[in-house]
């Protein structure tokens, strides 16, 4: 029975999302003006807040991942899996087993430039940030929990999961809460003002958010389950981002992402696999020229936790994985 909050949900609006995505994009010129949404808000502030405290340094490679993806195929080939895996899955399990080698990447760093002292605080959980996009072509990071203790089937699972929790929610207010806190931690920090005036113009003016009736908004609340919704705390962060560009991108170049996200140390991103001409050594040492599947990925990283051989332990662990992609077959 469909009740009357069901029409602000995420999963409402699935089937119209082609629609809705085209409609937010101008293929003429024209003059328009369009005010930040809370999504746009919130990944706004935290993007500038990272532009500006954190300097980046990264490495871009095109791996030959041909080994590699003839395994993966064969995992879904034999019909013992309760999910099909899919290829981002596995890249997410690639991704947290490579950081189990580079950890100094799975930590958080609190700096203040004024008295150039700080800290790192390593994770002992993979707290993978996913940037999703939603129905209306808006974009937020979700998390993907502890990814680091779950295996290839645990991973599926957890993301199927993820995509029915995000269908039953009405995002607006798991954001509302998020900022909440934000709100509260910019108090904590001495930023009351900061804090008062962030409040007053989500509330007042052209550019104030949108939300659900009251009572629709009320109504959420009292009947949905946090079990069976998108919550604040599956919104952030995490310890490490993950972007697959290929979802949405399947020309050539190389995975550019977005700037490491404060407080994390690193961002990994990969587009789609393609086939490319490439001369190799067979296993005999002999150069051979024929199509290979090519992964371009891009690893950035603050530059302020030291430097490149920092990244080394992740890089070698990901060669390792190419190499011998045996490997997978035990996840």
């Amino acid at each position: 029975m469909e009740k009357e909050y069901d029409k602000y949900k995420l999963g409402y609006h699935a089937n119209g999302r082609k629609d809705i995505f085209n409609e937010r994009h101008i293929y003429e010129l024209k003059d328009k003006t369009e005010y930040l949404d809370f999504l746009l808000k919130g990944t706004g502030y935290t993007l500038t807040n990272s532009q500006r405290t954190i300097p980046v340094a990264g490495f871009v490679h095109e791996a030959d991942i041909t080994e590699l993806w003839s395994e993966y195929k064969a995992l879904n080939e034999r019909g013992d899996r309760p999910l099909k895996i899919s290829f981002n899955t596995l890249m997410l399990r690639i991704v947290a087993e490579c950081l189990k080698a580079a950890p100094i990447l799975n930590a958080h760093m609190t700096y203040k430039p004024f008295t150039a002292t700080g800290k790192l605080e390593y994770k002992e959980k993979i707290e993978v940030s996913m940037p999703i996009i939603f129905p209306n072509g808006r974009m937020l990071p979700l998390l993907v929990h502890d990814a680091g203790n779950k295996n290839l089937n645990e991973l599926a699972a957890y993301v199927k999961d993820m995509e029915r929790r995000l269908a039953n929610t009405i995002i607006e207010e798991s954001m509302f809460d998020l900022s909440a806190d934000r709100l509260g931690e910019l108090i904590k920090q001495g930023k009351p003002l900061q804090a008062l005036c962030t409040a007053i113009a989500g509330v007042v003016g052209p550019g104030k958010l949108k939300f659900p009736p009251l009572k629709a908004r009320l109504a959420y609340r009292k009947n949905e389950k946090s079990e069976d919704l998108i919550t604040k705390d599956d919104i952030g962060e995490g310890t490490v981002c993950v972007s697959d560009v290929g979802s949405i991108y399947s020309g050539r170049g190389f995975a550019t992402t977005s700037p490491v996200l404060s407080p994390t140390t690193a961002v990994f991103a990969f587009c789609r696999v393609r086939d490319e001409q490439r001369v190799y050594k067979d296993e005999n040492g002999v150069l051979q020229l024929e199509y290979r599947k090519i992964l371009p990925f891009t690893l950035l990283f603050d530059h302020k936790i030291g430097g490149f051989p920092d990244i080394v332990p992740f890089l070698n662990r990901m060669d390792e994985i190419i190499d011998d992609p045996t490997v997978i077959r035990e996840w």
